[in-house]
């Protein structure tokens, strides 16, 4: 039954992990920055900053656009819970001004830009859908 719940909920869309900033190339951190400093971009990078890691890995993430600015954060995925985002995007907002969905800022806003701490549950429903990705992408 729970297997049917979690399917269903797949494929209308509902209770599905929201993803920003999962950048592969130069061309894609170019598309999403912004023409400069959103007011609320600063409290936005320490949301980023304070996601509860969800996967973490030994390997250091190099910036896609300066060749010459190595390590720029070990890889990690964030989440707050509806939200999944890898360590690197905190970085690309301060430094190209990179935009965020505005669904997701909103949530930042109204979270009074401070991620909650998660329950266990929360924690766990994250694996899963972070397990169900990666299954259905292999």
């Amino acid at each position: 039954m729970e297997e049917l719940l979690s399917r269903r909920r797949q494929v209308n869309g509902e209770g599905l992990m929201r993803r920003a900033g999962f950048f592969e190339s130069a061309e894609e951190v170019t598309a999403a920055m912004t023409s400069g400093e959103h007011p609320d971009e600063q409290a936005a990078a320490r949301y980023l900053d304070q996601g509860e890691i969800v996967v973490a890995a030994s390997q250091w993430v190099d910036d896609l656009l300066d060749s010459d600015a190595k390590r720029i954060c070990q890889y990690s995925i964030r989440t707050d819970g509806v939200w999944v985002w890898p360590s690197s995007l905190a970085y690309y907002v301060r430094k190209y001004h990179v935009g965020l969905p505005s669904d997701f800022l909103h949530r930042m806003a109204s979270n009074n830009w401070t991620v909650a701490d998660l329950e266990e549950s929360a924690v766990d429903e994250v694996y899963a859908q972070l397990d169900d990705f990666t299954e259905s992408n292999s």
